[in-house]
């Protein structure tokens, strides 16, 4: 129980600073406007209402929205499955960071419609999808979860639950 309690803290930690991040944004920033922070990087406030990287974004179909909200859910409960039959603590926290994130983000799918993005990185003219903290740790869970099977998961990865 202490694990999964441990788990919850972290998961509500995360989902607090999304949340605090995008609100900041949509209270300092207003839509699609740019504030460059360096030559590479700028905050930008975007109202996403489609899927991860801005895919389908834009198409004002409730269809398309319901569609993206029902495979976001259907996701995050398979997600928190794992989370809850997952035995070892690396890959339980890469599950919390999935979880924290796909939270954060239902959350205001489901409250406001959009998914507010605000991490704009470039290249001169050649900008990366605009993203936020969600995004951000739902890839590094993914990305920790990849290298935690690709290494043989529990076999060879020290842990401890």
């Amino acid at each position: 129980m202490k694990g999964y309690l441990r788990g919850f803290i972290f998961i509500l930690a995360l989902f607090g600073i999304d949340q605090y991040t995008k609100w900041l944004i949509s209270l300092k920033l207003k839509p699609w406007e740019i504030k460059p922070v360096t030559f590479y990087f700028n905050l930008v406030s975007v109202k996403n209402t489609g899927m991860v990287f801005g895919f389908l974004s834009g198409i004002s179909n409730k269809t398309v929205f319901w569609a993206i909200t029902v495979l976001s859910l259907l996701a995050a409960v398979f997600v928190v499955y794992l989370f809850f039959v997952e035995k070892g603590t690396f890959p339980k926290m890469s599950l919390a960071l999935i979880i924290a994130g796909a939270a954060g983000n239902l959350y205001d799918r489901l409250t406001k419609g959009y998914v507010i993005d605000f991490l704009d990185f470039h290249i001169a003219k050649h900008h990366w999808a605009t993203f936020n903290f969600a995004d951000s740790i739902i890839t590094i869970g993914s990305l920790l979860l990849v290298f935690y099977f690709l290494m043989g998961g529990e076999k060879n990865v020290s842990h401890s639950s």
